[in-house]
């Protein structure tokens, strides 16, 4: 009797685990709300302007100039409007700015860029930062929403100007010269000189 209560038991906890697993298994599978949250994200329509600075070289050399270009554009879904730019400027006895470096456009469509430049020149050695630039826009003229993107930075080296080797090998060359003549005419006296002694004694 005992022995058929051990296998009586193992059946029903089998049945138990099978419905278990059944039921389990039968419920239909729920996400939560992030997919729905990341696709409504996918959806929304909206500019994304992507601003960048770049230069011709990051050497420079002491009073040289170089030019700084600008590029604006806007890789989202919707036109950006009332686009502003505002460059930071380094201190006056660091750089000399020519051009526009503030300026706004009226609207940037998808996929347009914009794109200008300004001239810097060197006044002072050492290293030092193009600081990066800010860049305002909005989403509509009507019921705008802000937006604000910033462009990279870029460091620059300005270097002491090179020598002017041609100048120095001139100098050389003339310093040479000069040389040369002297110990002519020393050697000239040299040979002068005994013969001049032999004509006195002669006379």
């Amino acid at each position: 009797m005992h022995h058929w209560t051990k296998w009586l038991w193992v059946v029903i906890l089998t049945i138990l685990g099978l419905s278990g697993l059944f039921f389990t298994f039968s419920q239909p599978i729920t996400y939560g709300t992030a997919s729905k949250t990341r696709t409504e994200e996918f959806n929304e329509t909206y500019p994304r302007l992507f601003a960048t600075k770049t230069v011709e070289k990051t050497e420079v050399v002491l009073g040289e100039s170089f030019v700084v270009t600008v590029t604006i554009r806007n890789f989202g879904n919707q036109t950006a409007y009332n686009v502003t730019f505002n460059d930071k400027i380094n201190n006056p006895w660091v750089f000399e700015i020519t051009g526009l470096t503030a300026l706004s456009y009226s609207q940037i469509g998808v996929n347009e860029t914009r794109q200008f430049s300004y001239l810097v020149t060197t006044k002072s050695l050492g290293t030092y930062y193009l600081f990066s630039a800010q860049v305002e826009y909005y989403t509509s003229v009507l019921n705008p929403s802000k937006f604000v993107t910033i462009t990279n930075d870029i460091t620059i080296i300005v270097i002491e100007p090179p020598e002017d080797f041609s100048l120095a090998n001139y100098n050389i060359a003339i310093t040479l010269i000069i040389v040369l003549v002297i110990l002519d005419v020393l050697l000239l006296i040299r040979l002068i000189a005994p013969k001049l002694s032999r004509r006195s004694r002669n006379d």
